[in-house]
């Protein structure tokens, strides 16, 4: 039996800028949606929408057959599983959709621990901003048993414009922190690209046109465009979220023995931006760093 829109009844856990689209969308497509957040402002956020939002998570639970939790790391998955556990909330939750972004390790823990609970765990992880799961235009890396994606899948239909299944364990987890890394040093260069055709007297609109119509155009360049035109860093995607993504980068590339000295200087531009106090700031603000030169890494030495 799949996870149909007229038979089944989700809760979700995490209303933020990327969580509070993603339910929505799913209770737009006649989900029976149960949402909370421990931020009263965040379900407030939620306004009128086909969301019924509850001010306690085990009522968002109870209430519910598979359960969406869509939060900031692995200690408010854990922390949440606490509180459901203590208030007997997960006895009737058939399933779980993590689409938080956790280390491998911590995922791995998280499986052993739903499999203790009776619940099947499906890692889903996103690649996209708030504004394109608005849109439906994210895509979706899922790992765990397949039978169980199969089962998931129409719940996966009506978040994303795709998604598919890498493997039995920790594979989307993996992805994800690769592919966020692969974000944040793209982003940088991009920055880097923009500037020197600056310093050359290229318009930056001008060269960002140049680059959609290059060999390394991409779909996150082009959404990136408009905030370095307009030098406008209304957050999509926040420098707080990046400078979380690459330091777990480095701890899981410390974990299995690689090295990433690429990452490990954007790692400390982003830093230095967070710095400036421009955690809340879309992480394309790194472009404005460069206007304060004694600011970046190195400078001085």
């Amino acid at each position: 039996m799949t996870y149909s829109a007229d038979t089944t009844r989700v809760g979700f856990m995490g209303l933020g800028r990327l969580g509070r689209p993603i339910a929505t969308n799913l209770a737009t497509d006649g989900y029976a949606v149960t949402g909370f957040d421990p931020d009263p402002a965040a379900r407030a956020r939620m306004g009128s929408s086909a969301v019924r939002v509850t001010p306690e998570a085990s009522q968002c639970a109870a209430s519910s057959q598979v359960l969406i939790t869509c939060l900031r790391g692995s200690d408010d998955v854990h922390a949440t599983l606490d509180l459901l556990s203590r208030a007997g909330s997960l006895v009737g939750i058939e399933a779980l959709l993590d689409l938080s972004t956790i280390s491998p390790g911590d995922s791995e823990s998280l499986a052993r621990r739903l499999g203790e609970e009776g619940v099947s765990y499906l890692r889903v992880t996103v690649s996209g901003s708030a504004q394109a799961a608005a849109a439906r235009q994210i895509s979706l890396m899922c790992s765990g048993d397949h039978e169980h994606y199969k089962r998931c899948a129409p719940i996966l239909d009506s978040v994303g414009r795709s998604h598919m299944w890498l493997g039995p364990e920790e594979e989307a987890k993996a992805a994800k922190v690769a592919v966020n890394m692969l974000v944040g040093v793209g982003l940088a260069s991009l920055i880097e690209s923009v500037r020197l055709a600056e310093g050359m007297g290229i318009d930056r609109q001008k060269f960002l046109d140049v680059v959609a119509q290059s060999a390394v155009s991409s779909p996150f360049f082009h959404a990136k465009t408009p905030a370095l035109v307009n030098r406008d860093y209304t957050p999509a995607a926040s420098l707080a979220l990046m400078v979380k993504d690459l330091e777990l980068a480095a701890a899981v590339s410390a974990d299995v023995g690689t090295t990433l000295p690429l990452t490990d200087f954007t790692r400390a531009l982003y830093a230095a931006c967070d710095a400036q106090g421009w955690a809340e700031r879309d992480f394309a603000c790194l472009d404005e760093l460069y206007d304060q030169p004694d600011k970046l890494p190195g400078a001085g030495e």
